[in-house]
């Protein structure tokens, strides 16, 4: 609190409390210089009201994670006008807070900025609601470079989503395990691996795929960035394990599978 030069503030995996949440928002105030600032899992929970109206008065913010802290789902309008006043923000990580549809109208002022190359709502209890909200930051922010979605149930919403990111060619990390993507959204999540050529990172574990996974490697044999993909508990089967074979042939980087 008694610095202002401040523009990096890392402080991840501490357990604070609330108690000093709200002595953060004294120092966030201090330094309105700050770019950086990652709280992850440190169980704020209400006191992160405090430091998102605190981060309001920045203007200049690149990089917030807030995962893993237990978010009312009442913060989620503060952080939009966080986005709404910082429009150089480059990421933004909100994993593992239970936000369920109160993500919305964060997604809506991420809308309207275009600086956004990481976005992290994995484990927020989304569904198919938030697809369209989805669609459209991705269209508005076409240099998005990672979007982890895992563990959400999105299911049809997933639909909007892949039909926005075959619109853009900047995508290297997509997480999308465990969202239940129904089979009429495979060809267009194929599409978009085709459309990003620079993909090194997809996840799409535990979702019931089963003989539609084949559309999807068929696309990936097409590209030859891919360092991780990450297919448990699909049923793929034996006719995909064949196509899988060329997957591997043409991602001669691959690290893990």
């Amino acid at each position: 609190c008694n610095i202002s030069t401040l523009k990096a503030l890392k402080m991840d995996d501490n357990q604070i409390g609330e108690r000093c949440g709200d002595v953060l928002a004294s120092v966030i105030k201090s330094n309105s210089g700050l770019k950086e600032l990652h709280l992850g899992n440190n169980k704020l929970q209400r006191s992160v009201l405090n430091i998102a109206k605190a981060l309001q008065h920045l203007s200049n913010l690149e990089s917030l994670d807030l995962s893993g802290n237990n978010l009312s789902q009442d913060v989620s309008s503060e952080i939009a006008v966080v986005i709404d006043s910082n429009d150089s923000l480059k990421e933004l990580v909100l994993g593992d807070n239970n936000l369920q549809s109160s993500v919305i109208i964060i997604l809506e002022a991420l809308s309207k900025i275009s600086t956004l190359k990481l976005l992290d709502l994995q484990s927020n209890q989304l569904t198919h609601e938030v697809g369209d909200a989805l669609g459209a930051v991705i269209l508005q922010n076409t240099s998005l470079e990672t979007l982890f979605l895992d563990n959400n149930n999105i299911a049809c919403g997933m639909l909007k989503v892949f039909k926005a990111l075959r619109q853009i060619k900047s995508i290297k990390k997509l997480g999308l395990q465990c969202n239940d993507i129904p089979k009429a959204a495979v060809v267009e999540l194929s599409a978009a691996i085709q459309s990003n050529c620079t993909l090194e990172l997809l996840t799409l574990n535990n979702n019931n795929l089963q003989s539609s996974s084949e559309v999807i490697l068929h696309a990936l044999c097409n590209i030859s960035t891919l360092k991780v993909l990450e297919m448990d508990d699909n049923q793929i089967g034996e006719r995909c394990g064949d196509v899988l074979a060329s997957v591997i042939k043409s991602n001669s980087g691959l690290k893990e599978l």
